[in-house]
């Protein structure tokens, strides 16, 4: 009776899509990831509550804003202590980049596994949001 593999990646994606965060888990551990379009402040404070939050974009965004894309196909920005859910959005989605052009410096992540970043940028394409994610580790 329990959800099968195709019906707990739906579900993933709609709760993204709801602004809800998703537990992503493998063999090195779990992350909490929460979609940035959809996110709201009240969830970043919870996350960042929990630890480093880093904002996992694509490498070509990255590449815009002139941050390093360590990870080959992403970026893992680290979010400063002070960033808010408008930052985070602007950093995120390029349509405002012409009235807000100075976003930076942006200081990316280089250690650690990148496979559940990876899959939470995944997630949000096949849920059609922005490929931008926050992601703390669990």
């Amino acid at each position: 009776m329990a959800p099968d593999t195709t019906e707990r990646v739906a579900r993933a994606r709609g709760d993204l899509r709801m602004g809800v965060p998703v537990v992503l888990s493998d063999a090195r551990g779990s992350v909490l990831v929460m979609a940035v379009e959809t996110g709201s402040a009240a969830r970043l404070r919870a996350m960042q509550a929990l630890g480093d939050v880093d904002l996992a974009i694509t490498a070509r965004r990255a590449e815009t804003l002139k941050a390093r894309a360590y990870d080959g196909n992403l970026a893992r920005v680290a979010l400063p202590g002070d960033a808010d859910m408008g930052w985070v959005q602007s950093v995120a989605d390029p349509a405002d980049d012409l009235m807000a052009p100075m976003k930076g410096p942006l200081v990316s992540r280089r250690d650690g596994d990148v496979g559940l970043h990876r899959l939470a940028l995944a997630l949000c394409k096949a849920a059609r949001l922005l490929p931008a994610a926050l992601v703390v580790p669990l």
